[in-house]
Order: structure tokens, then sequence, then C-alpha cells
């Protein structure tokens, strides 16, 4: 048997997934097919250059590990982008509580300012949504599994979250209606200042 022929051929196998970037809106904004290494620092580095070439500064990343990942990025050839376009690593609000409570300050969404409602856990939706294409993709080729994968992407752009987008935005803008309602009796029970509970009168 030639070994390079046959690992030629199960080369096509290579890809393992893929490193996915949305937007907070759930709009996918890259993908990168991850080949044999499994979820290595390259992936998500490439991924946050592209998306700071495009967007420029003040960008904030959602990630799993986004405080193991500012350390990789600071040790990086990206570092002085990074610092210079002020890049914000950040924990998502399901992951984010597994973590010590000094990283959950720094990086988990709940405390960032700027964040607001999301929660940084877009791609384990989508990812739940996706998980069916594996049965598609898992012996094509590198090319027809590209363009499985991108036609299914762009179906759910087009077909779920564009659709669903002005739901997404109402519900969004009446959920911060509630919570600026309730601020002011929150300031008050912070400071010690109980705002007056109503009281119900009971007939019979």
């Amino acid at each position: 048997m030639n070994e390079a022929k046959t690992s030629r051929m199960w080369g096509i196998f290579d890809e393992s997934g893929v490193f996915l970037s949305l937007c907070h809106h759930g709009f996918v904004l890259l993908v990168v097919d991850m080949v044999r290494s499994g979820e290595l620092a390259k992936y998500p580095l490439a991924t946050v250059n592209a998306l700071l070439s495009a967007f420029g500064p003040n960008l904030g990343v959602g990630y799993d590990i986004g405080c193991q990942f500012q350390t990789s990025v600071s040790r990086s050839p990206l570092q002085e982008q990074a610092a210079s376009l002020k890049l914000t690593p950040l924990v998502g609000s399901f992951h984010g509580h597994a973590h010590n409570r000094l990283c959950q300050l720094s990086h988990l969404s709940t405390y960032v300012k700027g964040v607001g409602l999301e929660d940084l856990e877009g791609c384990e939706q989508f990812f739940s949504k996706s998980n069916a294409l594996a049965n598609c993709t898992r012996y094509a080729s590198t090319f027809h599994r590209q363009q499985e994968i991108t036609l299914f992407f762009n179906h759910v752009d087009n077909y779920d979250t564009y659709p669903n987008l002005i739901k997404f935005l109402v519900d969004n803008y009446y959920h911060v209606l509630e919570i600026l309602q309730g601020e002011e009796t929150l300031r008050l029970e912070m400071a010690g200042k109980r705002s007056p509970i109503p009281t119900l009168s009971l007939c019979g």
C-alpha cells in the first residue's frame, strides 16, 4: 500500500469543524475551517485579526475562554493592533459564571459597560441548529463540505435571522424599558431606603 497516496486520500477528511463568528444580532460574520488540530488559539486570533481590520476600534469579542484569550492576544503579533484599537475580550453569560470572580468583573458581559443585554451565547444557539449538518458533510470533499456549510449559513441568515430581526430588537427594547422602570427602586434599596410596599386590602 502506498502511504503517500493513502494519506492524501484520507486528507479530505482533515477538517474537524468550524470556528464561527457572529454579530450580536446573530448574523454570520466569519467562518474558519478547523483542520485536524481542534480548537487552537490560531483560529480566534485569525478571526480577531479579520474583525479588527473590518470594524476598527472598540470591538468587543465574546468567547467561552475570553479571559485566557486576552493572554493569547497579548503574546501574539496582534498585541499592538489589539491594544491600539482597544479590543475587549469578553466571556458569555452562560460560561462566565464558571470563571473566578475577578475574571467575571473584567470579562463577563453582565459587568462590562456597553455590552447591554447581549449574553454573547449566540454561537451556542447557532450550533444547536447547525449540528444536523454533520451527517451531510462528514464524508464530503473539502469543496462540497464548504459548499454545504455556506448554503446552510446563508439560508439561516436570510430566512431565520433576518426575518426575526425586528422581533429581536423590539423584545430587547421592551426588556430595557422594564429594567429602567425598576432602576429607581433598586437605587433606593441599595441606599438602604426601601420603597413603600403596596398593601392589599382583604375583603371578607
